[in-house]
C-alpha cells in the first residue's frame, strides 16, 4: 500500500485503474473507487467484506453537475443547497443515466459533497465521482485514524494507496432520504432531522 496525498498523481492513478484508494474526509476516513466501473466496485466490496447489494454512497466536488444523472425535488434542492458541502449523505432519486453500480437497480443512490477543502479540490480533478464508504471491515467501528485505516487495509490487495491526513468531526454523516414528500432520517450526525426539515419545508 502507497502512502500518498492529495496532490499525488498515484492517486489519480490507482482510481483510473479500478483500485480502491483510502482517504481523509471531515468525518472520518473513507475507501472510494470511480463511479463507473464494475470491477471496482466488486474490489471495494471485497476490500470491507461488504455484501455487494448494499449501495455505497457517491461522492463528489460541489462543482459536479448532478442533475443529468439524479432527480432531485425541490425540498432536497434547498436542503442540498444549505448544508452541502458538509457532513450530509441526501439520498435521491437516480435516473437511468446514473451508473447502475450507484443504486443496484433501486434507483435511490446517496449523495455526500464533503467540507474538506483539499479533498474537493481533488474531486474536482478527477474525471468521475467516487463511491466512498466508511474505511473500516463491515460491522466495525469507522476508523478516524491515518494509522488505524492503514493498519487495517496495508495487506488488502484492492486497496492500492492511502492519503494520509486528518479527519475534524470523527462522527459518520448524518443520512436522510431525500426522495419523497418529507425527509426521512436513517443515520444521526452532526446534523439534525429538525435541521433538514426546516430547510426541506423552507421554515423561515
Amino acid at each position: 500500500m502507497d502512502i500518498l496525498s492529495f496532490s499525488s498523481k498515484e492517486a489519480r492513478d490507482i482510481l483510473s485503474s479500478g483500485y480502491v484508494l483510502a482517504l481523509p474526509t471531515e468525518t472520518v476516513y473513507g475507501v472510494g473507487v470511480r463511479w463507473d466501473d464494475e470491477t471496482a466496485y466488486e474490489r471495494l466490496c471485497k476490500a470491507k467484506n461488504r455484501r455487494p447489494s448494499k449501495p455505497i454512497a457517491v461522492m463528489c466536488s460541489d462543482t459536479f453537475d448532478l442533475t443529468p444523472y439524479f432527480a432531485i425535488n425541490d425540498g432536497a434542492k434547498r436542503v442540498m443547497k444549505k448544508f452541502l458541502p458538509g457532513p450530509l449523505t441526501c439520498l435521491v432519486k437516480a435516473k437511468e443515466s446514473a451508473p447502475k453500480q450507484t443504486h443496484l437497480g433501486t434507483y435511490v443512490a446517496g449523495i455526500r459533497i464533503p467540507a474538506k477543502k483539499e479533498l474537493l479540490d481533488f474531486l474536482s480533478s478527477l474525471p468521475t465521482p467516487l463511491q466512498v464508504t466508511s474505511a473500516n471491515i463491515s460491522g466495525s467501528p469507522a476508523l478516524k485514524d491515518f494509522e488505524e485505516v492503514k493498519k487495517t487495509f496495508e495487506n488488502v490487495s484492492e486497496v492500492k494507496g492511502i492519503i494520509k491526513g486528518s479527519c475534524q468531526s470523527g462522527t459518520p454523516t448524518t443520512v436522510v432520504d431525500l426522495t419523497g414528500e418529507r425527509p426521512v432520517l436513517i443515520r444521526q450526525g452532526d446534523i439534525t432531522l429538525e435541521q433538514i426539515e426546516e430547510a426541506f419545508y423552507d421554515k423561515k
